[in-house]
């Protein structure tokens, strides 16, 4: 892109804080994700199809500060794995007002970990959402060290990238004293509304072996959100997710 300018605002605060999963990935991958989905709607086409017509021929592309470089045709790989994993059929699911299903897509790169997940997700007429499966693929390079704790990071990823999509977890400080002290008023994905499957495919590349601790989660966030515009019509702009009651 020729011409673009994209910037962040990191509010001062005097409150100390501790580690969040790949915060500003999380916020990144939603917006980009979630935009893209806009314009490969206007352009007629799927966003996996979309996505890999930007990437264009295989390719490593320059590094720009510090950023890890990226490699399309990495995650070229990823896309095409997850959407053959979970039989992505290539057609652009059309908006439905009222209660339906949909599914959507999401990829990201971050901690040098190329990841591209699909979200199969039901919403009622009420606006409760729920996630009925999810397929990941990943690339972290030629060798996964421990692959059942690695099979768990991803999963576990995944499903905390839904709750900090769909609950909200927010702090509120007042008069300089945190109002949520415990789990009962800081809430937390439960098991009952947690996907049944998530479904995880490691793609091997011939490059050194990454971490596994964040990358995973990304994608997950706006994979639910182009899921919920394909089965309602309606677009997310913030996070927590709030989807309008259907009428009729």
């Amino acid at each position: 892109v020729p011409d673009v300018h994209f910037g962040a605002t990191y509010l001062p605060t005097n409150l100390p804080t501790g580690w969040l999963r790949a915060p500003t990935s999380n916020a990144m991958g939603f917006v980009f994700q979630s935009f893209l989905d806009e314009l490969a709607e206007a352009a007629g086409m799927d966003l996996p199809t979309f996505v890999l017509r930007i990437l264009g021929k295989d390719r490593m592309l320059p590094q720009v500060g510090r950023a890890n470089q990226f490699n399309t045709g990495r995650a070229r790989k990823v896309i095409e794995e997850v959407c053959a994993f979970a039989s992505w059929d290539g057609k652009r699911p059309s908006g439905t007002k009222g209660s339906g299903k949909g599914r959507g897509f999401g990829f990201y790169f971050s901690h040098a970990g190329y990841f591209a997940e699909v979200v199969d997700a039901t919403v009622s007429a009420d606006g409760t959402i729920k996630v009925d499966k999810i397929w990941v693929a990943g690339d972290i390079g030629s060798h996964v060290i421990n692959p059942v704790n690695a099979l768990h990071q991803v999963q576990g990823a995944a499903i905390e990238g839904l709750a900090q999509a769909t609950i909200g977890q927010k702090v509120d400080q007042v008069d300089g004293a945190i109002v949520q002290e415990n789990f009962d008023s800081f809430p937390l994905l439960r098991i009952d509304v947690a996907p049944q499957d998530v479904a995880v495919k490691f793609v091997t590349s011939p490059f050194p072996p990454t971490g596994l601790g964040e990358p995973a989660l990304p994608p997950v966030i706006p994979a639910l959100a182009n899921a919920i515009h394909a089965a309602t019509g309606q677009r997310i702009r913030a996070l927590p997710m709030m989807i309008e009651a259907q009428n009729g």
